[in-house]
């Protein structure tokens, strides 16, 4: 375990220069020559592409838009129909 732990600070103490870093790594000038050229919308194969944008989030639904779907019920319908009574069991002998 030790050995790790020394190892790990002597490769961080080895990173620790002061050396600046090279063109080509902090992104200096590009070399080459640019071509020019045309670019059209005859390039894009439209008739092969079928990206569509994502559909958007459907909005809940108010409670209140809930209850006006519902159909009213109304407490005369249930006392115009009573329920039947239970039948009578006959004792049995």
């Amino acid at each position: 375990m030790k050995r790790l732990a020394l190892l790990a600070l002597m490769l961080l103490v080895a990173a620790c220069t002061d050396d600046p870093a090279t063109p080509a790594e902090s992104g200096g000038k590009a070399a080459g020559e640019v071509l020019g050229g045309d670019i059209s919308d005859a390039m894009i194969p439209l008739e092969q592409l079928t990206s569509q944008a994502p559909l958007a989030p459907r909005a809940a639904q108010s409670a209140a838009d809930l209850d006006a779907e519902q159909p009213d019920v109304s407490s005369e319908e249930a006392e115009a129909a009573p329920a039947a009574p239970a039948p009578e069991i006959a004792p049995a002998e």
